[in-house]
């Protein structure tokens, strides 16, 4: 075999080994390349997982948060309409003394206090509610005793002082106000 030959059986042989690197790195490159899109595609669709379960939880944080904030808005105005109606109900109890109806609401009281309290028990009451009580059936001007500090409605102890109502309209109003806040409060809408 001639010396050309030898060098062309070389580099054929070389060439043939390259070939066949090339063939193997680019299969090994092809392999490579497919686990990478893989991982790649993993880490997409694990991204995208958690991408969707944290969108979830901020909505969820959000609407949590409106829904507080919404309810702290509506109990506040619930709040602000049971003030003002409690206001509004107070002045109209305690205005009372000027309705129409107050000397039967008088009469009811004065009832109220002789079976509670026996006979002739002691009225406490302004200047003004006196002549009011005065008109009222089997009472006695002498168990009638002014007190100013009363500004509407009575206060009265029985004869010994052991016992004593007090139906001023403050304090009427006082004994239901929680009632009626409660009722209102629960039918506010």
């Amino acid at each position: 075999m001639s010396l050309e030959n030898i060098i062309n059986e070389i580099g054929n042989s070389m060439e043939e080994e390259k070939k066949k690197i090339n063939e193997y790195y680019s299969k090994k490159f092809d392999e490579i390349t497919e686990k990478c899109n893989k991982k790649i595609e993993e880490f997409k669709n694990e991204y995208m997982v958690k991408l969707e379960h944290d969108k979830k939880d901020i909505i969820k944080q959000y609407e949590d948060n409106i829904n507080l904030q919404s309810k702290k808005i509506i109990d506040d105005r619930k709040k602000e309409l049971l003030n003002d109606a409690l206001g509004k109900a107070r002045s109209y109890i305690i205005s009372l003394n000027r309705s129409t109806r107050y000397n039967e609401i008088i009469n009811e009281m004065l009832k109220t206090c002789e079976k509670e309290l026996g006979p002739n028990f002691i009225i406490y009451c302004n200047e003004s509610e006196k002549e009011k009580i005065i008109e009222s059936d089997n009472l006695k001007a002498e168990n009638i005793i002014i007190d100013n500090s009363i500004r509407s409605g009575i206060k009265a102890s029985s004869k010994d002082n052991k016992k004593l109502i007090d139906f001023t309209l403050t304090s009427i109003f006082d004994t239901i106000s929680n009632d009626i806040a409660i009722y209102l409060y629960n039918n506010i809408k």
